[in-house]
Parts: C-alpha cells; structure tokens; sequence
C-alpha cells in the first residue's frame, strides 16, 4: 500500500516515530546526557514506496548517514534493514508473520508492528553486498540452518539441520561467480559422507567420498566428456592411487605415502607403458609391453604380452640406456646416450640373438649418423639386463574405473587432433 502524506501528517509521523524510537522500539543505544553537543538531530522516519511483496516500509534515518527500514510483508512476515551507511546494508532480521496479521489493512492499522517468532538473521561484511554470517529458525525456535563466510571471503556455506540438531546437507556458494557449487549429504550420524558438484550429468560431476570421521578425503571421483577418474587417499588425506580411463586408454600412478611418485601404468589397446620412480620421486625406468602375434601365447591360446623396450634414465628423466628386445625376448639392439643427449652422440648397436654385437650406428655431435660399423669377430661387447627389467610391476586395476567405457566410448572429441 503507498501512501503520499501532506506536510503536516509527515510531521506527525515524524513526531509520533521518534517517540517509538525514544522508547526503544528500535533498540538504539542513545548518549545518556541529551544536553551536550554530541547529541544528533532527532531521528527522521520515512514511508517508503513499498515494493510488490510488500505492504509498506518505513526508514528510521539516525542523521548520520545510517538507517534501519521496518518492512511488513504481504506474506505477513515484518523485515527489519539495517544500513550502516546507506545504502550498504549491514544486516537483516525477518520474523515470522504474527496471528493478527492476515492481510497488509492489518498491518495499516497497528501503529506498532507485532511480531512473530524470530526466522531469519542475515549479517553482511564491510562491503554490504556479501553475507559474512546467517541463522535460519523454525517457528519453535530450532535452528533450521547455518551460513558462514569462508576461504577468506570467496565462498558462502550452509548447513542444515535436522530436528536432532545434526547436519544433513551443507551447500557451498560461490560468492564471485553468485552460483552454488557443490553440496554436502551427511551420515545418521552427523559425519559427512561425499560432497558433490551441483547439477551434476552422466558425462560431467565430481564427488569427494569421505572417510568415516567424516572430515579426510577417502577417495573422489571425477567425471568429464570423454573420461573419468579415481582417486584414491591415505590416511592424511594425500593420493595413494590415481587412475584416469579415457577412450581406449588408461592411466594409473601411485603415490608413496610422502606424496612422490612411485609407478606409472598407461594402458592402451595393445601395449602397455610402465614408468618407475626412485624413493625421490625421480623417474630411474621406462618400459614398454606389447601384444603381437609371434610372442608366445598363453593357455586360452593369446599371445603374451612381450616386453618391448627398456630405458634407463637419470633423474632429469633424460635417456641413459635403451634396450629393444624381440618377442622371444632377447635384446636386438641396445642404444648408448652418451652425456644424455637424445639425438647427438649416441650409438645405437645391433646384437643377434645369442647376445653379440654385430654392428653399431654411431652419430657425431651434430646428431648425423655417422657409417655403419660391422663386426666379424665379436668385439667383446656384452649387455645385459636385471631380471627385474623383465617384469611387469604388479599393480591392481581400482574398481569401478571401467564403469563408463561404454558411455565414452560414444562420446566424440570435436575440434582435437
């Protein structure tokens, strides 16, 4: 309802108003001694343009650039706005709609607003646009939700309650982007239990599974167009295992428990790529494993998968060593990279099955190959390798990580390579 007042009524209101506040309507703390020059001109209480849910505003101005607005709503709930300095907003209380307010004539014709049962109190930062702290309560007074700022201000959280006071869900806004990101779903018993990206599909979602204490990661999952991946965590929270499935391809590395790298698995449709790492996290092997036809098969009549190559490598992850090797697994050639270098001053030497050296392939400084040296009698070169060398680590494939081959298998990259 929008009322217009002629002068003589605004100075009634303005009268009768500042009675009210005088009398602690507002709960304003005034100076106890009225007859010094701190005092501030009396209050000045406005009748606003209500807006479309509202029945009528009045501003109470306190002359020194704040105010505090009393809404009385449609719905029969009152609002009470406080401005620190207008117009940034400093905090809201809304209470719940009072028995004798049905309708906004009901609010017109009490000079005094009843009140219902508190609802809602909303406390904003030093900028009045981001809310720092909020308190949702049912009619009984029961704490229904709770907000808090957090990540230094980035972020807005929530949670809810249920009637025993535990939390159920919690949701996490984003204060710069003004959307929601993700939720929190809780145990019985009050522990959290996974937290997930809102409106999530089947070809896009993160979930962060949570241990029983409810507070350290157990494991995640993430879900993108054309993969998805798990991870699995220590005790402390740190990767253990990380496998990502791709199309046709997959990818696992495990992490010792000081956080460095350990082994690297990638599968594809016919070979697999292994990489291991010292205590330091620095990549010491690099194999390869094949499947072909002319290695030796297994019992259902496969063929075994046979080990390609070998690489030695320091800890830049430089080539040291290359050993190729043939499907019955002796060396064919092995490749010497002298001071590390890829393409330069290497020699690659070419050995027949029994272990000898019969040629090698130098190439100069440059990285032009240089002529072609042939042996008749053996020049006395041996290589070798471990034993370990012609072992496939033992690695477990996690469950579930294959649950989306067939979706993804459909999914069609646009634009790549």
């Amino acid at each position: 309802m929008k009322r217009y007042l002629p002068a003589i009524a605004i100075a009634t209101v303005v009268s009768l108003s500042a009675a009210a506040y005088f009398g602690g309507m507002f709960q304003r703390e005034l100076p106890s001694d009225l007859g010094t020059t701190e005092v501030i001109a009396m209050p000045k209480i406005l009748l606003l343009p209500a807006e479309a849910n509202e029945c009528q505003r009045r501003r109470v101005l306190d002359g020194m650039g704040g105010a505090v607005d009393n809404i009385d709503m449609k719905d029969g709930y009152t609002k009470v706005v406080e401005f620190a300095k207008l117009p940034r907003i400093s905090r809201e209380i809304v209470y719940y709609p009072a028995p004798e307010h049905k309708d906004c004539e009901a609010f017109a014709k009490d000079e005094d607003t009843v009140r219902g049962p508190l609802f809602m109190e909303n406390v904003r930062d030093a900028s009045g646009f981001r809310p720092l702290r909020e308190r949702k309560y049912s009619a009984d007074g029961k704490l229904l939700s709770a907000g808090n700022q957090i990540d230094k201000g980035e972020r807005f959280q929530t949670d809810f309650f249920a009637a025993t006071g535990l939390t159920v869900r919690s949701e996490t806004y984003n204060l710069a982007k003004k959307e929601v990101e993700s939720e929190t779903l809780y145990r019985l018993d009050g522990t959290a239990l996974v937290r997930q990206s809102i409106k999530p599909s089947e070809s896009s979602f993160t979930k962060e599974h949570f241990m029983e204490d409810g507070k350290a990661i157990a494991w995640m999952e993430v879900r993108t167009y054309g993969g998805y991946e798990i991870t699995l965590m220590y005790q402390d929270g740190k990767p253990r295992v990380k496998a990502t499935r791709g199309i046709n391809s997959l990818s696992m590395r495990q992490y010792r428990p000081n956080g460095t790298d350990e082994l690297l698995v990638q599968e594809w449709q016919f070979a697999t790529d292994v990489t291991i790492y010292n205590e330091a996290g620095k990549q010491t092997l690099q194999t390869k494993w094949k499947v072909d036809n002319d290695a030796p098969k297994d019992a259902s009549g496969k063929p075994k998968m046979y080990l390609s190559h070998v690489i030695e490598v320091n800890e830049q992850g430089r080539n040291l060593r290359r050993f190729d090797f043939r499907t019955d697994g002796t060396i064919e050639t092995v490749t010497v990279h002298k001071d590390a270098e890829f393409w330069k001053n290497r020699v690659e030497y070419t050995l027949d099955k029994s272990g000898r050296v019969i040629s090698s392939k130098p190439f100069d400084e440059k990285g032009d190959v240089m002529p072609v040296v042939t042996y008749a009698k053996d020049p006395g070169l041996r290589f070798t390798v471990p034993t370990s060398y012609k072992a496939i680590p033992q690695y477990t494939v996690l469950a579930g990580i294959k649950a989306h081959d067939e979706k993804m298998a459909n999914e069609v990259y646009h634009g790549g390579m």
